[in-house]
C-alpha cells in the first residue's frame, strides 16, 4: 500500500538566506568590477596625460636646440624666462620667449626660417605661442593675440619653474654649480638678471633646467643645454 510523504523542499527562511546571501555577492562584485573600471579609466588618463608630457617635452627641446642668441642677429633677437609667480590656476603670466632658427618649411613658402616663440601659462593651461620672423620691431608684435600661433600643450599645470646655469656660478663654485642632488639650488629663477655676471640679456644660459607640475601627474624635470654661439 502506497502512502502518500510529502517531498522534502526549502523552508521559505532558507529561500530568504539564499536570497540575501545571492544579492551580497552580487554587490560585492558589482563593487570590484566598478573599482576595476574607475581604475582603469584613471589609468588610462594619467597614460594620456604622460603622452601629452612627453610630446611637450620633445617641443620643448626642439626649441631650445635652435635658439638664437641675443647679441647674434638683430635687436629683435631676445631670450627671456621667468619661473611662475603664483599656481598655475591663478596664472596668466609668459614664463619663455625666445628667437629660434630651423623652423622646416614643408611647402616651400616665401618665408624665413627664423621664428619667435613664447610659452605661457594661463589658467592652468601652457601655451607654445609662435609667429614667423617679421621685419617690424619686438615691441610691436603681439604674439599671445592676432600676430601669433597658438598651440595648447597641456592642461592641469599647477606650477613650472625654470632654473638657469650662468657662467658665474662656474667661476665662482666650479664643479659644485654642477654635481649633488641639490646642484642646481643656485642657479637663477629667471634671465636676464643684470646683477649677475654672465648673466645678462645680450647672453644665454650655459644650461636650463625646467620643471612642470601637473595635478594628477606630478613633477617632471628635464635638463637642457643652451646652443653655443655660433662662430
Amino acid at each position: 500500500m502506497n502512502f502518500w510523504r510529502p517531498q522534502a523542499g526549502f523552508t521559505l527562511l532558507e529561500v530568504m538566506i539564499a536570497l540575501v546571501i545571492s544579492a551580497l555577492i552580487a554587490v560585492m562584485a558589482f563593487e570590484s568590477l566598478d573599482a576595476a573600471d574607475e581604475g582603469a579609466t584613471r589609468t588610462n588618463e594619467v597614460l594620456a596625460e604622460i603622452n601629452r608630457l612627453d610630446r611637450a617635452w620633445q617641443l620643448i627641446a626642439a626649441d631650445i636646440r635652435h635658439v638664437i642668441p641675443p647679441a647674434a642677429v638683430d635687436r629683435n633677437t631676445v631670450f627671456k624666462a621667468e619661473s611662475l609667480r603664483s599656481s598655475g590656476e591663478d596664472a596668466d603670466q609668459l614664463v619663455l620667449l625666445f628667437k629660434r632658427r630651423g623652423w622646416v618649411n614643408f611647402s616651400n613658402l616665401p618665408r624665413s626660417d627664423l621664428q619667435l616663440v613664447g610659452y605661457r601659462v594661463t589658467d592652468g593651461k601652457l601655451w607654445r605661442d609662435f609667429a614667423p620672423e617679421r621685419n617690424i620691431e619686438l615691441s610691436d608684435i603681439d604674439l599671445e593675440d592676432e600676430d601669433g600661433f597658438h598651440q595648447l600643450l597641456l592642461e592641469d599645470v599647477e606650477d613650472l619653474q625654470l632654473r638657469f646655469l650662468f657662467q658665474g656660478a662656474i667661476t665662482s663654485k666650479g664643479k659644485s654649480a654642477l654635481e649633488g642632488r641639490e646642484f642646481s639650488e643656485d642657479w637663477l629663477h629667471q634671465w636676464p638678471d643684470n646683477n649677475q655676471q654672465g648673466a645678462s640679456a645680450q647672453d644665454l644660459p650655459l644650461a636650463v633646467e625646467i620643471t612642470i607640475e601637473l595635478k594628477g601627474v606630478g613633477s617632471s624635470v628635464r635638463l637642457f643645454a643652451m646652443p653655443e654661439p655660433q662662430q
